[in-house]
């Protein structure tokens, strides 16, 4: 037994089919293409002049014509599915990049609730009759709907962080004229 396949009748029929067809040339395949791009549906009487023209049966002109709109379809489709997935890419980028920035943005609204209180009861211990810090004047900033103060030196907001005081990079405009920034 040789360690060839024999061909089923399936393969043979196959073969058979595609051996009486003819394969288009160059020439005739690039004069279609034209034909394509000026007219992607003629009309049957165009059918008849190309096939007489290039050598062809109308039947093969028709059926490239068919299978040429087919492919563009399908490529045009794949080039719009192409597009929008890249379009969805940059927007869930964007919205993870926007979320990672509304956590950080909670985080500090958070420090900064926590230094306001932490400020609020420093000065109302302070106030029952100790002197507090003349460097440090509090200016009422509202943010959702409460009031908040911070205390300001030289121009800079302080804020406290446990034992220590934060700088703030930027300088703020005249403490009394907050809402001006």
């Amino acid at each position: 037994m040789s360690l060839q396949q024999v061909p089923t009748t399936e393969t043979t029929t196959r073969k058979n089919r595609n051996e009486g067809r003819k394969r288009f040339t160059d020439k005739q395949i690039s004069f279609l293409e034209y034909m394509f791009e000026t007219q992607s549906r003629p009309e049957l009487r165009m059918k008849h002049q190309l096939a007489h023209k290039l050598g062809l049966h109308p039947r093969q002109v028709a059926i490239w014509f068919q299978n040429k709109r087919a492919r563009s379809k399908s490529r045009q489709i794949e080039q719009e599915y192409n597009a929008l997935k890249h379009n969805y890419e940059t927007l869930a980028s964007k919205s993870e990049s926007l979320k990672k920035e509304n956590q950080a943005l909670l985080n500090q609204l958070e420090v900064l609730r926590n230094v306001a209180e932490k400020h609020q009861e420093k000065t109302s211990s302070s106030g029952s009759g100790e002197e507090s810090d003349d460097r440090f004047t509090n200016s009422p900033d509202v943010m959702f709907g409460q009031e908040m103060n911070v205390p300001f030196c030289d121009g800079f907001a302080y804020f406290e962080e446990g034992n220590s005081l934060l700088e703030i990079e930027e300088q703020l405009p005249d403490p009394q004229k907050w809402w001006e920034f």
